[in-house]
């Protein structure tokens, strides 16, 4: 299952509760017997780390950038449901927890709701629906300025709009941005590409180091040392 598919599953409960990982992770090991080993003890502290954020963005959702939806239309692909949106602009673009005025990217997760929340609860109460949705790809605005784009597609795991209801009104409220969780995601899922790389090097014996400040990568047999992050992020491709 993909880093987005688990997130968008959690429910409001699952993202307001801070042990949701608590019986599954385990003390990162001064050293580690292999690749696998040492990736996969990243995968749930990075699912938590992102379970943080969005609760995080929860809790001040009611002074989140917004706008109301103008235009919306549904599509599927390989079953994933895809909107092209449409909104008419965006309020609370100024926030104390940012020092740039918010400007639509791509990653961006948002909630689409038939309510503008003033809490996360408000989402819970009976008659609202809503989903989590990314942002995937952004048509350029007329506005020379292109302050903050209105016009965007989204991915989501769920239909929530029926007939009626795309008739009403609908907003979306910016939370966070996912593409540096996704991409470290990706990364931890290279194993494959580490095979090759040690192959290349013939390292017939890794090991995994921790240290205080940093974790490395020490292939005896060539006396490579790497820091985890450039490893990660060469193998994705990411620089």
């Amino acid at each position: 299952m993909g880093f987005i598919d688990i997130v968008f599953q959690w429910s409001l409960e699952d993202i307001f509760n801070d042990n949701l990982y608590e019986d599954q992770v385990e003390m990162i090991p001064v050293s580690f017997q292999s690749v696998e080993q040492y990736f996969g003890s990243y995968l749930l502290p990075l699912l938590d780390e992102t379970r943080a954020a969005l609760r995080s963005s929860m809790e001040v959702i009611a002074r989140a950038p917004y706008a109301e939806v103008t235009y919306l239309n549904e599509s599927k692909s390989h079953g994933t449901l895809l909107l092209d949106v449409n909104v008419d602009y965006w309020r609370n673009r100024f926030s104390d927890r940012e020092k740039e005025p918010y400007k639509t990217l791509p990653g961006d997760v948002f909630v689409i709701a038939n309510v503008k929340p003033e809490t996360a609860s408000d989402l819970q109460r009976v008659g609202r629906t809503w989903i989590f949705a990314l942002v995937t790809n952004i048509q350029e605005d007329d506005d020379e300025d292109n302050s903050s784009s209105t016009s965007f597609k989204v991915k989501a795991l769920e239909d929530f709009v029926s007939k009626d209801e795309a008739q009403k009104s609908l907003f979306v409220v910016h939370l966070t941005n996912l593409t540096t969780n996704t991409r470290i995601w990706s990364a931890l899922h290279m194993e494959r590409n580490l095979k090759i790389i040690k192959e290349v090097l013939h390292a017939d014996s890794v090991v995994w180091y921790h240290s205080a400040n940093m974790f490395e990568v020490s292939f005896c047999k060539c006396g490579i040392i790497l820091d985890n992050l450039q490893l990660l992020f060469i193998v994705s491709g990411c620089l």
